[in-house]
């Protein structure tokens, strides 16, 4: 499992050249737990992620809330091609750097620099394929299968090699894992349990460890 093409530096380089085209153009940080947008605002403005994480959660009619998602760095989020109102909160897991731009200096790059329109277009495809494949497995897997391919797919995102394999160094509690496999949270922790048993990762309050090769080998063994 190898983490995934990292385009970041690419866009810090380029930050400059947009600038110059995109006079909204501005790179903020936030700190973790800190609020980006609030669910319910009119947005306006589209975020690239440049470092750190961000989480998307929705907070029902009765003041429960749900992960939707946790975006990488190279994402965009917020208002990608027209305003509209925000049906998420985003909040910073960890330190997070990105920039923000309106929506006039978007189009006028989209017009005027095939970078940034090639780029845009490729993130927002990304975006589209993660959450198809999240419908396809929540619709043809189990609860056990789901919450595997989604730490195996952290792991290659935020994981960082470890004598396990790789450490998820990012703040989830069992709860955020449940939401993003749909399901409910002492199903999770009892599939973590089972896994942790099996030797297939280990976690802590802040760390988890994900035993990769132990997956594979139990995953080609199921298969046969």
């Amino acid at each position: 499992m190898k983490p995934p093409a990292v385009d970041a530096q690419v866009l810090e380089s380029q930050l400059n050249a947009w600038k110059a085209s995109a006079s909204s153009l501005t790179v903020l940080e936030f700190r973790d737990k800190a609020e980006i947008y609030a669910q319910g605002m009119r947005l306006e403005d589209q975020y690239w992620l440049l470092s750190g994480l961000v989480k998307l959660a929705h907070i029902d009619e009765d003041g429960s809330q749900v992960t939707t998602a946790i975006l990488r760095r190279g994402d965009v989020f917020g208002n990608v091609l027209e305003s509209v109102t925000a049906e998420h909160t985003a909040t910073a897991i960890g330190d997070v750097r990105l920039f923000r731009i309106g929506q006039t200096d978007i189009d006028r790059l989209i017009r005027s620099d095939s970078d940034f329109a090639a780029g845009l277009l490729t993130r927002i495809a990304q975006a589209r394929q993660r959450a198809e494949g999240r419908l396809i497995e929540i619709l043809t897997k189990t609860v056990d299968q789901r919450l595997v391919a989604v730490l195996k797919d952290l792991a290659a995102a935020f994981g960082t090699r470890c004598s396990h394999g790789y450490a998820l160094e990012i703040r989830l509690t069992q709860q955020d894992l449940a939401d993003l496999v749909c399901a409910t949270r002492p199903v999770v922790t009892k599939v973590m349990n089972e896994l942790r048993r099996g030797g297939f990762l280990d976690y802590t309050r802040d760390l988890i460890c994900l035993n990769d090769s132990a997956l594979e080998q139990a995953q080609a063994t199921s298969r046969r």
